[in-house]
Order: structure tokens, then C-alpha cells, then sequence
């Protein structure tokens, strides 16, 4: 451009001077063929001199629409620095926890301070103990005025621990006579706890008889002296006096309910329980546990029928949810792999039923299930819920907490500062609904106060969220990707979301399912996944009914053992035992 710019000033110059000669020469009487050739010079340097500007011009012209493509191109890969950062930052608070969530205020003075907080005071202040400290070994004026307890008169044992067996060990008094002491009274008993671990194995020589009629069959009959000779303190002997183990297994009913409640509830995998067992002085193999699981899950199968009436009893309100497992599954052509399925999770509060349904996440297998249910039904916005919109007597609810999620990841992970407002908006939303609880309002008081306090309160997020959305599409504001989501989220569902405000007996969000999803989340990151669609289907089983007793108030340990005794027994009226051992919803 320097050049350029001295080029033309020179053939300016240039021009000018032939013009001034071509003024003096007029005055010297130049030829009329001089004079015309002067001027054609002229003209031709004038030409030059605007193919020169229309250049200049050109070029910086093409050189703003490269500098503008450049800054596009900059914002957008800025964009997308943002957007992964984002992601970076999200997978690093779900992986480490969500303390960024927690909100921030002051701590009550009433707070005991932890060890940590101690021990920091403590050495910012020199290592000195503090003026206030509690660690004193003076006297108290109570202290010294005061005579020493009686021990003696405490009571008789504590209620916060208890065990099921107590074996009582009396002081012997003749003893204490021949020592020269004399007794007083009992004082506060001492308690010793001691767990004892152990496989019992019951061998049954059985006989080959023969009877009358000349047919032979194995046949049992214990002794009558038996009893005494096994004597045992922790258990009833007369109960192994005849076999009683769960149809198709060796186990008892407390060894199988046992390695239920190990494997599903407390997430113990076959090797770890193995090793148990060769703790315990005992041999078994991973396929015999799976055996047995297989079979006590064929027998629970026949009561997830009563379970399932209990849960899409008409007008109630039903939370679902799914997440997904690998499992190992054989194609059409006849190979086998893994492929990733789907645990479906409903839970009614209303009946306090938990129901896990094994399948892939296509809506034909939800839809199945539920049939034509008749209530509500809370779930996140996934669409294979969507058909719900369509059913006559059923209300689809949406959850707030998937929203608010989203709005917090803006926030701390894409650092977008507008998410905050929306934070706090729907942070007044459960206010209202933590007072519900706490002060045990009605379903009909739950309904007025949602349209008297929350709705504005939904008012105003929708027409702050649209706000938003206009201004960014006509690029009037920067939003960041996550905040653009949960504003498209929140604005596309906000018919569902807001259908929570008209139904009392429906939470705000679909935490409660949620909750009821984590356990098979533990139990698929310890096992990886599942060999077989036959073992999720069975771990679905056995997780129905522990889930479905925590939330009854029972010990899935007593309803199992129970369960299994009475199958033991011959009993297989199903519906029957499982009103006996569960609280029938009313």
C-alpha cells in the first residue's frame, strides 16, 4: 500500500507539471500536434491514477471481508473452547462430586467444628491451645462441690445397640462369699458384642426303603436324641432336624436370602463372595451361586404381578426413569456381544412400590408396561414419554431438577453468568415446596399455594427465558451452548413442566426415582455388566423387591428369609404371601 500511495503522488506531480507546461507553452506558441500530444500524456496518467484507486479500494475492501471471515472464524473456534471446556468441566464435578451445587451462606455459630477446622485454627494461631479451649484439667467449682456418682445405679443396658442373640453370663455370688465379699446388688451390666461368621452344612443319611407293596424310594426320619447331642446356643436345633432347602437349590432359605441381600442390596460381586465363603471354611462356584439366585428369582417372579397392581393403581402419581447396562446378547446371525440396554425404574410413593423393568429404551417397551395406566406419570423430557401427552386420563409431568441441572452446569462448568437468575428463580420454586412438607399441607393447601406463590414466580422464567432466545437469534446477545439448551429445554416442555402446580399429590422433580436408579448404578459399576439378558432380568426381580421393602419399612433380609420359608414349606399362593410379608398399600 506504501508504494502504491507513492506512485500516485508522483504521477500527480507528474500531471501537474505537464499541465503547467502545457499552460506555457500555449503562452510560447506551442504547435497544435505538441500541444495535443502533451494533452493525451495527461489523459493517460489520469487513467492510471483511477485504476490505481479502484485497486486500492478493491483491495481494502477484500481485505475487511478477510479480516471479518477471520474474527468469525475466531469467535466460532472461541465457541467451541468454551463449549469443551464446558464438558471438561462438567464430567470433572459428576466424576468428583457436585460441591459447586451447594449453596454458600453463613455457618450458625452453633456449628461444632470439625477436627480439620480445629487443627487449622490450632496452627495459624501459633500452635497455641486457645484461651477458650475446652482441654482445661482445673477443677470446676461443680466439679469439687459435687460427691462422685454411684456407678452403680445406671441402668441396665443401653437402647442403641441391641443383638438378636444375648447370651446372659451370671456373677457367681458362692464364689464371692468363699473371697470374703459380700454382695450388694447387681450394678450396670457389661456388654460384649462379638460377630460370628460361618457356613453350617446338615448332612442327611438318607435311607433306601422298601415298602409293602414292594416300591422302593429314598425316605428320612431323624432320631429322637439327636437334638441333645447337637445342642447349639445360637440357633433352634429341632428345625435341621428334616431338610428344608428351597426347591431346585442345597441352600436354605436363610443362605439364599443371605446371598441375595450381599449381591443386591450391598452390591458384594460372586468373586468377593467367594472368598467369604473360603473364609468361612467353605468351597462353592460362581455358577452354582448363579443357580441358585436363578431359581429363588423364578419363584419371586410369580408375586411382581401384586407388585405391579400396587404400583399402576389408578389415580396415583408414578415416577419412571431408565439408565443404561452392557449386556451380552446373541444376534440374529447367531454371534455373541455386548450391547447396551436399558433398567427402567418406576416408583409410586402413593402405594410405596418400587418396579425395575429390564428392556431396550425404545417407547413400545415403557409403553407396554404401562398400558393404558391412569394417573400421572413424572419423568424427565426423553421422548419415548411423549405418548403420554395423547392418553385421555393421564397427565405427564416433567421434572424441574433436570432443569435446574442444566442451568447449574451453564453456570459452573461454561461460566455463563446469566444461568444464575434462573437458578435463584427456581430455587424460590422449591421453597415452596420444602414449606409444603415441612408444614403438612393438604393436597388442596399444596395446589393454592403453588398458584399463589410459585406461579409468578414460573411467570416469570418463561418470559425471561423467551427474552433471551429472541435476543440471541437475532445476535443481540452471547449465550453459551449449555444455557442455550436448558433455555430451549425449559421453553419447549413448559406445558408439562407446569402441570405440577395443578396436581397436589405430585412432587416438583423426579428425585425419589432417581434415588431408586442409584443402586443399580452400584451394582452395574461393580459387575461392569451382565453376562446374560436372563441375569439383568434376574437382577431386575431381586432389586423390585429390595427397593420395594426399603421403601415399606421392611428388611429385605425378613422378606426374603419369610418368602422362602413359606416356599419351603409347599406354599404358593403368591398374592397371599406377599400381602403377609409386605404392608398392603390401602
Amino acid at each position: 500500500m506504501a508504494d502504491i500511495h507513492i506512485d500516485i503522488e508522483r504521477m500527480i506531480m507528474h500531471s501537474n507539471y505537464l499541465l503547467e507546461v502545457d499552460n506555457s507553452s500555449a503562452s510560447n506558441g506551442l504547435s497544435d500536434m505538441e500541444r495535443k500530444q502533451y494533452l493525451d500524456q495527461i489523459k493517460e496518467l489520469v487513467q492510471t491514477v483511477q485504476t490505481l484507486l479502484d485497486a486500492n479500494i478493491a483491495l481494502g475492501n477484500k481485505q475487511k471481508e478477510l479480516q471479518a471471515e477471520a474474527d468469525r472464524k475466531i469467535a466460532g473456534l472461541q465457541d467451541q473452547v468454551d463449549k469443551l471446556t464446558g464438558e471438561l468441566q462438567a464430567r470433572r464435578r459428576k466424576m468428583h462430586g457436585k460441591n459447586n451445587e451447594k449453596q454458600t451462606g453463613d455457618k450458625s455459630v452453633n456449628t461444632g467444628k470439625t477436627k480439620d477446622e480445629e487443627e487449622g485454627e490450632y496452627i495459624e494461631n501459633g500452635c497455641e491451645q486457645p484461651s477458650d479451649s475446652d482441654d482445661s484439667d482445673e477443677v470446676t467449682d461443680t466439679e469439687a462441690t459435687n460427691p462422685k456418682k454411684d456407678l452403680s445405679q445406671r441402668p441396665d443396658h443401653y437402647k442403641t445397640m441391641k443383638a438378636e442373640v444375648l447370651v446372659v453370663h451370671d456373677c457367681d455370688k458362692d464364689k464371692l462369699k468363699a473371697m470374703g465379699l459380700e454382695f450388694i446388688r447387681y450394678t450396670r451390666p457389661v456388654d460384649q458384642f462379638d460377630r460370628i461368621s460361618m457356613t453350617r452344612q446338615d448332612r442327611y443319611l438318607y435311607a433306601w426303603v422298601r415298602d409293602k407293596d414292594g416300591n422302593e424310594f429314598a425316605f428320612f426320619v431323624p432320631k429322637d436324641e439327636g437334638v441333645e447331642q447337637r445342642a447349639c446356643t445360637f440357633v433352634d436345633e429341632s428345625k435341621y432336624d428334616m431338610p428344608s432347602m428351597v426347591p431346585h437349590t442345597s441352600s436354605t432359605s436363610g443362605m439364599l436370602s443371605d446371598l441375595i441381600v450381599n449381591r443386591f442390596q450391598y452390591a458384594i460381586t460372586s468373586g468377593r463372595e467367594m472368598y467369604r465363603m473360603v473364609n468361612e471354611k467353605m468351597r462353592m462356584s460362581k455358577s452354582t451361586i448363579f443357580n441358585w439366585l436363578r431359581h429363588g428369582a423364578e419363584f419371586l417372579e410369580n408375586c411382581q404381578e401384586t407388585i405391579k397392581q400396587w404400583l399402576l393403581k389408578p389415580g396415583s402419581t408414578i415416577y419412571c426413569d431408565e439408565s443404561w447396562v452392557d449386556t451380552k446378547v446373541t444376534d440374529a446371525n447367531g454371534e455373541v456381544h455386548y450391547k447396551k440396554r436399558y433398567m427402567w425404574v418406576i416408583v409410586n410413593l402413593t402405594t410405596k412400590v418400587c418396579y425395575y423393568l429390564y428392556g431396550s429404551r425404545k417407547k413400545e417397551v415403557i409403553k407396554e408396561f404401562l398400558g393404558d395406566f391412569k394417573g400421572t406419570l413424572m419423568t424427565d423430557a426423553y421422548a419415548a414419554y411423549l405418548y403420554f401427552n395423547k392418553l385421555k386420563d393421564c397427565t405427564h409431568v416433567c421434572c424441574w431438577s433436570h432443569v435446574r441441572r442444566l442451568f447449574v452446569s451453564a453456570s459452573c462448568d461454561y461460566k455463563d453468568s446469566l444461568a444464575q437468575a434462573f437458578i435463584d428463580l427456581i430455587g424460590i420454586l422449591y421453597k415452596v415446596e420444602v414449606e409444603n412438607q415441612v408444614l403438612g399441607r393438604t393436597e388442596k393447601e399444596i395446589v393454592k399455594h403453588r398458584g399463589e406463590e410459585s406461579l409468578p414466580v414460573l411467570h416469570d422464567l418463561y418470559q425471561q427465558a423467551t427474552a433471551l432466545l429472541k435476543q440471541f437469534e437475532k445476535n443481540e446477545i452471547k449465550l453459551s451452548a449449555k444455557l442455550q439448551q436448558a433455555l430451549t429445554y425449559m421453553t419447549k416442555h413448559w406445558e408439562e413442566l407446569m402441570a405440577y402446580t395443578k396436581i397436589g399429590s405430585v412432587l416438583i422433580d423426579n428425585n425419589c426415582c432417581e434415588r431408586a436408579v442409584r443402586p443399580f448404578t452400584n451394582l452395574r459399576k461393580n459387575f461392569g455388566g451382565f453376562s446374560s439378558e436372563q441375569g439383568a432380568r434376574v437382577t431386575a426381580t431381586f432389586l423390585t423387591f429390595v427397593e420395594t421393602c426399603k421403601l415399606m419399612a421392611t428388611a429385605p433380609l425378613d422378606f426374603f428369609r419369610g418368602f422362602f420359608d413359606m416356599i419351603v414349606a409347599g406354599r404358593r399362593d403368591y398374592a397371599l404371601m406377599t400381602e403377609a410379608l409386605l404392608v398392603k398399600p390401602v
